[in-house]
């Protein structure tokens, strides 16, 4: 990477809120799917004066990293813009959000992307995740020359960081999670009808955990058939098309979610009727995928990601003195970071 020596005025902000300061219903309404996602970036670009933006949603974030002239006005804007665009009152929201400025939202985004901030501590997901919502911003043009050097030094040392750290060297995704939380329910998955809706990424990662256990696996996906047939053959099992959903249910001893869909794919009715022997959800789609009614049907429990609270504790204590060292690594890095990317503007460079 090359510079040129040059002054920035431009001022960093975030707006955001995580796991940690609100509940699941609110992420939910203001999460952004990838077709949204572009959409948002847009609509945020044509109605503001900021720089740059870059929207980062997961499955327990929405954060918006900003480039401003001014702070206060760029902070603004950015709750403006939340509120214009999901016709939401800013008092509804503003309490659970956090405002980070200059270094300290950078030293945040470090530890966003690294794996520290996450739910399911040291999982790596997230760092593809911040790569994605910085090209989907680069893509409409609305990365500038300092958001662009920022992002290319964050992924890079979030890299480092794995590599030097054996944070990520024991299970920690959202697969193995959700697997080991059944399995704790249940106490085995031997011989179980396991039923999994969608075929994304998260559907990819529980896949890896389930080829051990002696289970009956059905995929069911709408969109994207092909795949679920795919991932389907690669542990022998089988796959079939969405309308056959609610013969299934009445077989199923688990079923695990987790598709794009905005709406409720599960509901009330869709169970009613249906269910003669307990029946485990697990939940883990953004914006949820099973209507929380499902509760009021007997023999059925409902969970999601919040609620893998046992088996995150485990893997925090199991982590802890990793999580600590690349705390030292990003302390170490930030500050020199922060000086280089404030004093000098980069030419163009390619994110990693």
């Amino acid at each position: 990477m090359s510079y040129k020596p040059s002054t920035i005025n431009h001022k960093l902000i975030l707006v955001g809120t995580n796991h940690k300061y609100s509940q699941i219903e609110l992420r939910e309404r203001l999460s952004f799917s990838k077709k949204r996602l572009k959409e948002a970036i847009v609509f945020l670009k044509e109605r503001s004066f900021l720089k740059g933006a870059i929207i980062l949603s997961t499955c327990n974030r929405i954060e918006i990293y900003a480039s401003a002239d001014n702070q206060g006005t760029g902070i603004e804007e950015v709750r403006d813009f939340i509120a214009r665009y999901y016709e939401i009152d800013k008092k509804s929201f503003s309490p659970y959000f956090y405002t980070f400025t200059d270094e300290e939202a950078f030293r945040h985004l470090l530890s966003v992307a690294s794996g520290l901030d996450s739910l399911i501590l040291g999982e790596t997901q997230i760092l593809d995740q911040v790569k994605f919502a910085y090209d989907e911003a680069e893509k409409v043009g609305f990365v500038d020359g300092f958001l662009q050097s920022l992002f290319v030094d964050v992924v890079s040392t979030a890299r480092r960081a794995h590599r030097e750290a054996n944070i990520s060297e024991e299970k920690v995704s959202v697969g193995s999670v959700a697997i080991d939380f059944i399995k704790e329910k249940l106490g085995s998955l031997s011989g179980k009808n396991i039923l999994i809706i969608g075929a994304g990424k998260v559907t990819e990662l529980v896949l890896k955990y389930l080829k051990d256990e002696k289970s009956k696996v059905v995929f069911i996906s709408n969109r994207t058939f092909d795949k679920a047939r795919e991932l389907a053959f690669r542990i022998g099992q089988s796959a079939v098309r969405f309308d056959k959903l609610p013969q299934l249910v009445k077989r199923a001893d688990v079923i695990i979610s987790a598709t794009t869909s905005p709406h409720f794919i599960i509901k009330k009715e869709t169970l009613s009727g249906a269910i003669s022997r307990k029946l485990l959800i697990v939940d883990l789609a953004m914006p949820r995928d099973v209507d929380p009614k499902v509760l009021e049907i007997e023999n059925v429990e409902l969970f999601n990601l919040e609620d893998l609270s046992s088996i995150v504790q485990k893997n925090l204590e199991k982590k802890r003195l990793e999580a600590k060292r690349i705390e030292e690594l990003i302390n170490q890095d930030v500050d020199l970071l922060w000086q280089k990317l404030t004093a000098l503007e980069p030419e163009p460079v390619l994110l990693p």
